[in-house]
């Protein structure tokens, strides 16, 4: 979580400034300020231009908060909600999105702010090259080159969110140049399928000019997993062989020459919740580097060295009072469908059988778990994995299992370890009938991934946690393989699934295991026979690797798989007591934009996006 980057984040502040005035920055003699005169005038000022395309990644309209627990956890179901009143939020879980929701709209703000602050490095970087000296030239390559790069990115989480994924629907605009007028901002939607080239373009830019291999920042092996993602992502839409054998290109070159190794189970498990130790590791090609501030950073738009991403998913402990204590905001849990597509389906906590009551002599009441119910539990973790009907041991890195799992948190002034509690509220042998939980259906399992396991965040929503957040993982790159190969060259194609699976169950990645799927349709963990992951290793384990990581809904949205899910999902919670179906629709694809976009530019190409 601790990175070199984030030393001098606060030139977000400057770039806000930037943003009023591009080519002039202050009007000022005063030599010790900026201004078109003495800035930039040497390396260091570059430094300080491609840090703020770095901290664009912290908005907190971005990856700094919103991006998780109000958009992509909401529309991947990832999550349900605990808090039922906020029809604006249950409408994104429900398929429901309006127009005018600021929660999927605002995201599009703090990107588009990000590419604002890459348009302005870029242009300063092609100033300050005129007079900048020989011995320079690499370390400008390598900026210019991580700029491109993080171009690409916003984008490519712009068009996530909010582009038709059909080639020829609508995209994003894309501003290639910071605006000097006002009609410079008057650019309009550009098709997706032309979007996506503008992506691979931008990155086969990055790719000639990258050197840098530093795993702290974007780097060699960044951008060539990016072009292979890219590639890849156009070549499964567009079944162009050109697109195809690029991203077999740059998938072998990630998997053959990069160097890179998965990880250790006990790594994987640990990767995801800000230990140092564990992070910019042998399996990661770009991740975005945190810093923990728990006590006194604010992550409410200001600028700062972490992120808020966890605030609506928190976990929940039992406290000495046997209440159940939330460590921050904690309006959400992990939805109850995604442990049946783990494999797990033993009994609620507080079900009958489960729940076990005793009382003394005085009347007082004890409760208590049945001793069979926590040996099952525990021999789900000592055989993790290598149960014939157990769960998918991913399940233990993608989730906090309540009664079972610890986190520390400090309360009346001690802090300790505490267990792990259902995401609801009062005493932990309860179910308040306020939120419709029914005991004996209701697992309510706190979120694990991108979550701070040691402590509350003090003072709740504005306060930062230092995990950092995963873009492309080799896991990713060797699925991606598989899924190109699996029609060409499956038997190559099922290795590289049984590798990540290899790895889940805790076995060698690169030696059969008693684990491996024998076919490319074998039948996964998933309970339900009708999952449409079902009988598809290759997008199980997709799903069960990445679970989590925001990553989910592009291959949704790539392999039009929504209504699948919706069916497999059901429900989510809605107002009151109540359960809302979940209603798909195609414009569910893309999410609306801010309505200030189109009312402002006059470019009739920049509308809202289709069906809101």
């Amino acid at each position: 979580m601790k990175t070199s980057i984030l030393k001098r984040l606060a030139i977000l502040a400057f770039a806000g400034a930037v943003h009023t005035g591009c080519t002039d920055f202050l009007e000022t003699t005063d030599p010790n300020s900026l201004s078109g005169g003495n800035f930039p005038k040497k390396l260091e000022h570059i430094d300080l231009l491609v840090n703020s395309v770095y901290g664009a990644q912290h908005h907190w309209c971005f990856l700094g908060n919103y991006w998780a627990g109000y958009l992509m956890y909401c529309i991947d179901h990832t999550i349900d909600l605990q808090y039922h009143e906020d029809q604006s939020w249950v409408d994104i879980c429900a398929g429901e999105v309006k127009a005018g929701n600021s929660k999927v709209s605002d995201p599009w703000t703090g990107l588009s702010l990000g590419v604002y602050y890459t348009n302005t490095a870029l242009e300063e970087i092609a100033s300050y090259r005129a007079t900048a000296p020989e011995s320079e030239k690499e370390s400008l390559d390598n900026y210019e080159a991580e700029c491109l790069f993080f171009r690409a990115f916003y984008w490519w989480h712009m068009l996530s969110a909010y582009g038709q994924p059909d080639m020829d629907g609508v995209g994003i605009p894309l501003q290639r140049s910071v605006p000097k007028t006002m009609e410079d901002n008057y650019i309009g939607r550009e098709k997706t399928g032309d979007c996506y080239r503008a992506i691979i373009d931008d990155l086969v830019k990055a790719e000639e000019l990258m050197t840098q291999t530093d795993p702290h920042r974007a780097n060699v092996w960044s951008v060539k997993a990016f072009l292979a993602k890219a590639y890849f992502f156009v070549a499964q839409e567009t079944g162009d062989e050109g697109d195809r054998a690029n991203a077999k290109k740059y998938l072998e070159a990630c998997i053959f020459e990069s160097g890179k190794s998965l990880e250790s189970f006990e790594r994987y498990r640990m990767m995801f919740n800000g230990y140092d130790e564990y992070e910019f590791n042998s399996e990661s090609f770009y991740e975005m580097g945190n810093r923990a501030d728990p006590t006194s950073g604010n992550a409410y738009g200001a600028a700062n060295t972490g992120s808020t991403l966890s605030l609506y998913y928190p976990p929940f402990c039992i406290a000495p009072d046997s209440t159940r204590t939330a460590m921050s905001y904690g309006n959400q849990y992990m939805h109850d469908r995604n442990l049946a597509r783990f494999g797990y389906d033993d009994p609620t906590p507080l079900s009958t059988g489960v729940l076990q009551k005793s009382v003394d002599a005085s009347g007082n009441a004890t409760y208590s778990l049945s001793d069979e119910y926590m040996a099952q539990q525990q021999k789900h973790r000592d055989e993790l994995g290598r149960e014939e009907d157990g769960p998918d041991p991913r399940l233990f890195v993608c989730a906090l299992q309540p009664f079972v799992d610890e986190v520390q948190m400090t309360i009346n002034g001690v802090n300790a370890y505490r267990k792990v509690a259902q995401v609801e509220f009062g005493a932990w042998y309860l179910m308040p009938e306020t939120t419709g939980n029914d005991p004996e259906t209701f697992y309510g399992w706190p979120v694990r991934k991108y979550n701070y396991l040691d402590g509350h965040l003090a003072e709740a929503t504005r306060n930062v946690a230092g995990y950092n957040i995963y873009f492309i993982r080799l896991p990713d790159i060797y699925l991606m393989y598989a899924e190109l190969l699996k029609n060409t060259d499956p038997s190559t194609a099922l290795e590289y699934v049984n590798k990540v699976h290899r790895r889940a169950y805790n076995y060698p990645p690169d030696s059969p295991s008693p684990v491996d799927y024998t076919s490319l349709t074998d039948r996964t963990r998933t309970l339900d026979p009708t999952d449409p992951l079902a009988n598809d290793p290759i997008l199980y384990e997709r799903w069960a690797e990445m679970f989590g990581e925001m990553r989910w809904w592009e291959d949704v949205r790539r392999l039009r798989m929504g209504q699948q899910e919706a069916d497999y999902y059901k429900t989510v919670s809605g107002p009151g007591a109540a359960k809302t179906k979940i209603i798909w629709s195609d414009r569910n694809y893309a999410m609306p934009i801010p309505t200030s976009e189109f009312e402002s530019n006059p470019n009739p190409d920049m509308c809202q996006t289709p069906g809101y």
